[in-house]
């Protein structure tokens, strides 16, 4: 009998862990859910391991998701809370990999909980390489919104940790260059870092503000509006877009806060506490709203506190881009989002602080729609040239490969 290659079997399907997903509205939800339908509609069969219970509808063939779901209560945002579901998701997703995962398997993990790639290599012991995708710096993140301290045995445990979590890496994907740099101090250079940005999750419609339905209903049709949508975290500044707000009560424009967070206490302390007529705060939107969402407004804010430029890479960015309206973005002047803002006069650019500059550049916006929808068709020029969900879900197909 001749000796004759055995063919290869089928490819086992990619293990993608993700504390949030489908349906659930949160940022890296919605990003890791379009990832896994976007690397299955590329014949790459996922399965999810993830926190969020719920039913997300209809899911394509090839992709199965195994809800390991929460339990506890307590506040919803707060530390402590967030940390033991966090280790519960952790524990949870290691027994399944070390059950159910096959010596081989390629497995991505998200950044959410920030510890969970520890996940990676614990699994290498089962034969399992893995991919880690920082969706912000851990622990520099924590560090700067005060839960960790800047010095001290701990922190210098878990930097220790999360460096040896990406040496161990096939890879680890960064959002932005300055998140890889940022590493390259932390951790030393010669890591195996992969660069590659986020998307938008959705756009909003093309037509302008004052025909959009969701405006109409906040009676929002006829007055310049500026929009904070997303994460009320601890790393983003909202203080200076709501003292802009105080400083701009009598004038003819609104501010729009859709989302929640750690700091919407802050957005209902200057509505309740000041009487802020001008300033409307709604919770997050179901995603089939989004269209509109984020086309009721003029402007689009994104604020970051001195120090997380370069340890978050805020995904509504792209979202603003896509949206074709204008960047407001309260950040350091010198980070590189506030260069490509400026350098492609698609947007404001203010200092943490600086409210009275902001009042004062919404107040000539207001009153140069012209200008306001020159830096709308520029951002969103530049989001097809540069940026887009197929062309980052093509690049993280090629990786996995």
């Amino acid at each position: 009998m001749e000796g004759g290659s055995t063919a290869p079997g089928p490819t086992p399907p990619l293990l993608l862990i993700s504390e949030h997903f489908a349906p659930s509205t949160s940022a890296t939800a919605q990003l890791m859910t379009d990832l896994a339908h976007g690397l299955v509609a590329r014949g790459r069969p996922v399965t999810v391991l993830t926190a969020t219970g719920g039913d997300p509808g209809a899911t394509p063939a090839g992709l199965q998701v195994v809800r390991l779901h929460r339990r506890g209560g307590g506040p919803r945002h707060g530390v402590l809370t967030k940390a033991l579901n966090g280790l519960r998701f952790l524990a949870g997703s290691l027994l399944w990999g070390l059950r159910h995962g096959g010596r081989g398997q390629q497995v991505l993990i998200a950044s959410n909980p920030p510890f969970i790639g520890l996940l990676g290599p614990l699994l290498q012991l089962r034969g399992l390489g893995y991919v880690f995708v920082f969706q912000d710096l851990f622990p520099r993140s924590a560090v700067l919104s005060g839960v960790l301290p800047a010095a001290g045995p701990l922190t210098s445990l878990w930097r220790r940790l999360m460096a040896w979590v990406v040496r161990r890496s096939s890879s680890t994907v960064v959002l932005s260059e300055a998140m890889a740099d940022r590493l390259r101090r932390d951790f030393g250079p010669g890591l195996p870092l992969t660069l590659i940005p986020n998307w938008a999750v959705e756009a909003a419609m093309p037509m302008p503000r004052a025909a959009n339905p969701f405006a109409r209903e906040l009676g929002l049709d006829q007055l310049f509006t500026v929009q904070y949508s997303g994460n009320f975290g601890r790393l983003h500044d909202l203080l200076t877009l709501l003292e802009a707000a105080r400083l701009l009560v009598d004038d003819p424009i609104r501010f729009l806060f859709i989302g929640g967070g750690a700091k919407g206490d802050q957005i209902r302390a200057y509505r309740e506490g000041l009487g802020l007529a001008n300033l409307l705060q709604l919770p997050y939107q179901p995603r089939e709203r989004l269209p509109e969402s984020l086309g009721a407004c003029d402007l689009s804010a994104i604020g970051l506190i001195p120090g997380a430029e370069d340890t978050v890479a805020p995904c509504k960015f792209y979202g603003i881009l896509a949206s074709a309206r204008p960047v407001l973005l309260i950040a350091r002047r010198r980070c590189d989002l506030a260069r490509l803002v400026l350098d492609q006069d698609c947007g404001l650019v203010v200092e943490p602080g600086e409210a009275a500059e902001l009042a004062a550049a919404l107040r000539q916006l207001q009153r140069d729609p012209e200008r306001v929808e020159a830096m709308g068709r520029r951002g969103r020029a530049l989001y097809d040239q540069r940026f887009g969900r197929e062309r980052s879900i093509a690049a993280y197909a090629a990786l996995l490969r």
